[in-house]
């Protein structure tokens, strides 16, 4: 059964399709393969001239050229996404979303497009080279396999894959800054929060390099790890840099990062990152924290927003549901509401909050617009990034479809220009900004009024005398400057300021950063000084043809040559996983599995094959979710099994997936399956299920802070005619404490244990398929039968934060859960045979982090039940079970 387990478990974990179900085309070369729709045809070619040029720059940088043929796919724009990734497996590929223009202040890039190419092509090539005997000869014969096992000897066929985000991450950031298209490098948020962290001592070996549950979270990889591989570039030079990674390369195993960064740099890790916090304060001395009064802090940052009467944004603590923060202009006091808003800008429409945010809307569309507080998409406002309204009612906003190259910013529906910058609205005029080279210009309408060198830079506010306050890098971070009459002052010597609404009487409220969250505070404007935006200087030395390095890709007519691309047909061999084991009784185990899939990751195929001398197993697995309706089936033959007469020689299992609905918060699904399972000589169960569910988990919150599901299944296996279903509730409470009920009821019109008829009970462990009639009771020690059973539960849970983070040991503390669970099941074995069982539940989850970088809950539980013949049990789980 464990072998069967796995076979299933590997397919899903290359299936998970990483786009809704479109048509696409395929662009086919030597080098790279081009995977997109129709609607970003005319922009392919020049990306693709580009994107060659990058690699070329990276070939020499990073000393190493790409040993598999890259696959590049840009989601269609019924994806709409803020992200991209890059990976080597199951092959070396890469996938856009081109979605971005609601970041453009934050990334601080005049192009989405660009600055997605420059950063995930360098993490192809960070993470490509195999520089050892070991892993070129497992990457040869076994393809890009993570990890596989010789005896007991690991095989790393991408050994680069261990290398720690931080590093990656960071080095990316580093190379997308020096293209000339901004970077985060250039954004003074960027250095205000890294400066603030040195200063207060947050910037230690043990929280960069884990998986923490601390602000600033996943950030810190890119932001700091950003400024740290700057740091190294600027004291050893670039080769020397994105030369680490093939140095890196060279470890059989791959775990030792301290050794490498000695080897490349001559010190060790830990010596470098010190030395890189003291070169922060040493040159940020000046740097200056906001003293105003403090409103209120939060641990997750959106733009404020003004209405005639308020000044508002979103606030949380990434643990529970969000609130609105909303300060009275007039009145000078706050207040907040409490909502489950997804997180994003904020805007106060009819008396109503908004957020804009990126979602599904339909099983085959993730949308990105204005959602309400249950979640649901406004309507008129999806496709767009919303900026605000005119006083005479005109709509402002970017058109997300359009701007997946640059930002393209409409009014009532009609182009109006290209901002590289949100757009700050007053009255009849829009404040944005626009950027030429290094030099950053700031625009009322279509009138220039002042420019600058530098790439960061946003409107915040204006003044009823036409002054224009926008938000600026420092010296040492990111303030506030104050333009009238073409002339640039700063009105505040803070360097932490992010974003900015006057309040009046030279009052005004400011969001700050530092190194534990952000803070609201009042202060008080200070007589500006004539004093420009201080321009971040990175080196531009990213070698791309000045007219290619500033080209628009959509300008281009030129189509490349493509087909259309069927997700079948693109079917492509990854990798060959294998295992090699001795026992006792079984002598040599082999396992072999072939793994196929395509570069959408819409289907796959896997062929396994298992021999001991007990016997042999043989199967093939397909699952497809290329169209709205997925589908998938395996079959599975069992050989030399004639000691084991409990189970079939023939084993199959095909079901069809249908997505209902997908829009706020609701999921609702359908699915088919038949089931002829291998290890029963008897049991083929046809099933029918539905699912409902309504979920709402905020942030880094461990469980559901809100669930109503209800599923419900009938199914019929040789003239046995089975249905049931189970609703589920959770709810929190206060501090990370949450409740949850659950009740299911079972019925067959028959059972007869000897020929596996009925409802299914089993300890839970060890599931093989989805047979739809069973129940898990963690206390039985044996599969059992019933005709009708009732099940109640009630539990109970509360999380805690207390961590502990080390550096080199490979073993690290993210959080910590105490549980406990009180189920009653009331069952009918017969018509005659009654029991009734009580089980109490109580476990203890410690979420660990391995390696630094790999989080995995351990649960150790408790479980007792007096009417069974283990009555106290003790076992331990990977992953949460509560």
């Amino acid at each position: 059964m464990k072998f069967i387990s796995l076979f299933l478990c590997s397919v899903s974990a290359v299936t998970a399709s990483v786009v809704v179900p479109d048509d696409y085309l395929i662009s086919k070369d030597n080098e790279v393969d081009y995977v997109y729709t129709p609607e970003h045809a005319p922009l392919m070619s020049k990306m693709k001239s580009y994107q060659k040029e990058v690699m070329q720059d990276y070939e020499k940088g990073f000393g190493v050229k790409l040993d598999d043929k890259m696959s590049v796919g840009i989601a269609s724009s019924h994806n709409q996404i803020a992200n991209a990734f890059s990976t080597q497996i199951p092959f070396n590929m890469q996938m856009f979303y081109g979605a971005g223009v609601g970041y453009v202040d934050y990334f601080s890039t005049t192009s989405w497009l660009k600055t997605l190419v420059v950063h995930e092509t360098a993490h192809n090539f960070q993470l490509n080279p195999k520089e050892n005997f070991l892993s070129k000869t497992s990457h040869t014969v076994l393809g890009n396999n993570p990890i596989s096992f010789l005896g007991l000897l690991p095989l790393f066929g991408v050994p680069n894959l261990l290398e720690n985000s931080f590093v990656l991450e960071g080095n990316a950031v580093m190379n997308e800054s020096r293209f000339g298209n901004g970077g985060r490098l250039f954004s003074g948020y960027a250095l205000a929060e890294v400066v603030a962290m040195a200063k207060a001592g947050e910037i230690k070996p043990e929280l960069m390099y884990n998986t923490t549950l601390q602000f600033p979270y996943g950030e810190k990889a890119y932001l700091v790890g950003g400024f740290f591989q700057q740091f190294l570039v600027e004291k050893y030079g670039l080769e020397k840099v994105n030369g680490y990674f093939k140095t890196f390369a060279t470890q059989p195993l791959p775990f030792f990062t301290s050794a490498m960064f000695k080897k490349q740099y001559g010190k060790s890790f830990k010596v470098l990152l010190k030395e890189f916090v003291e070169a922060l304060k040493t040159e940020h001395n000046g740097f200056k924290s906001t003293q105003g009064e403090c409103l209120a802090r939060s641990q997750v940052f959106t733009p404020l927003n003004k209405n005639a009467q308020e000044i508002y944004t979103l606030i949380g603590d990434r643990k529970s549901v969000p609130k609105v923060l909303k300060f009275n202009t007039q009145s000078m006091m706050q207040s907040i509401e409490e909502g489950a808003w997804r997180v994003g800008e904020l805007f106060e429409i009819n008396g109503k909050y908004y957020t804009q945010a990126s979602a599904k809307t339909s099983p085959v569309k993730v949308a990105m617009g204005l959602f309400n507080k249950d979640g649901f998409l406004r309507k008129g406002f999806e496709n767009q990034v919303f900026q605000g309204f005119t006083q005479s009612g005109k709509k402002v906003y970017f058109d997300v479809v359009k701007s997946i190259e640059s930002p393209q910013l409409y009014v009532d529906g009609k182009f109006y220009t290209q901002s590289h910058s949100s757009v700050y609205i007053d009255k009849e005029n829009l404040y944005y900004f626009k950027q030429e080279g290094e030099k950053r210009t700031l625009y009322k309408n279509r009138t220039a009024l002042v420019s600058f060198e530098g790439h960061y830079g946003f409107v915040s506010d204006a003044d009823e005398a036409g002054g224009v306050y926008f938000i600026g890098s420092s010296k040492d971070g990111s303030s506030v400057y104050h333009v009238k009459n073409g002339q640039i002052e700063r009105v505040s010597s803070a360097d932490d300021i992010i974003d900015f609404k006057l309040l009046g009487h030279q009052q005004a409220l400011v969001a700050t950063v530092d190194a534990y969250g952000y803070a609201y505070r009042k202060i008080t404007l200070e007589q500006g000084q004539s004093n420009l935006p201080v321009k971040i200087d990175i080196p531009q030395n990213g070698v791309i043809n000045y007219p290619l390095r500033d080209a628009n890709f959509q300008s281009n007519a030129k189509f490349l040559k493509s087909k259309d691309y069927h997700a079948i047909k693109a079917l492509k061999y990854s990798s060959l996983s294998q295992a090699l084991s001795y026992g006792s009784y079984t002598g040599f185990n082999l396992d072999l599995q072939a793994n196929f899939t395509d570069p959408l990751l819409q289907n796959a195929l896997v062929a396994k094959l298992s021999h001991n001398n007990a016997r042999d197993i043989a199967g093939v697995t397909y699952e497809n979710s290329a169209h709205r309706l997925a589908y998938g089936g395996a079959i599975y033959g069992v050989f030399n099994n004639e000691n084991n007469a409990s189970q079939q020689d023939l084993g199959y299992d095909v079901y069809t997936h249908l997505p209902l609905i997908a829009s706020g918060y609701w999921r609702a699904d359908a699915t088919l399956a038949y089931t002829k399972d291998y290890n029963t000589i008897y049991r083929e169960p046809l099933s029918v299920a539905l699912k409902i569910s309504n979920i709402k988990q905020f942030g880094l919150s461990k469980y559901a802070n809100s669930l109503n599901a209800l599923e419900v299944f009938g199914s019929t296996d040789r003239e046995v005619n089975m249905f049931g279903g189970t609703y589920q509730f959770k709810h929190d409470l206060t501090e990370q404490t949450y409740i949850g009920a659950k009740v299911s009821y079972f019925k067959s019109n028959k059972v007869n244990a000897l020929e596996e008829k009925g409802i299914v009970l089993k300890d839970g462990l060890n599931d093989l398929q989805a047979d739809q009639a069973t129940l898990d009771i963690p206390s039985l020690s044996t599969t059992m039968y019933a005709q009708e059973v009732k099940m109640a539960e009630l539990s109970l849970a509360k999380v805690f934060d207390g961590s502990l983070y080390f550096f080199s040991f490979p073993l690290s503390l993210q959080r910590e859960t105490l549980y406990a669970k009180q189920r009653m099941y009331d069952i009918d074995f017969s018509q005659t045979l009654h029991q009734t069982y009580y089980e109490s539940t109580l476990g203890t989850a410690l979420d660990l982090v391995f390696f630094n970088q790999f989080a995995l809950p351990v649960s150790l539980e408790w479980i007792h039940n007096q009417a069974v013949q283990d009555q106290n049990q003790v076992r331990v789980l990977l992953g949460g079970s509560f």
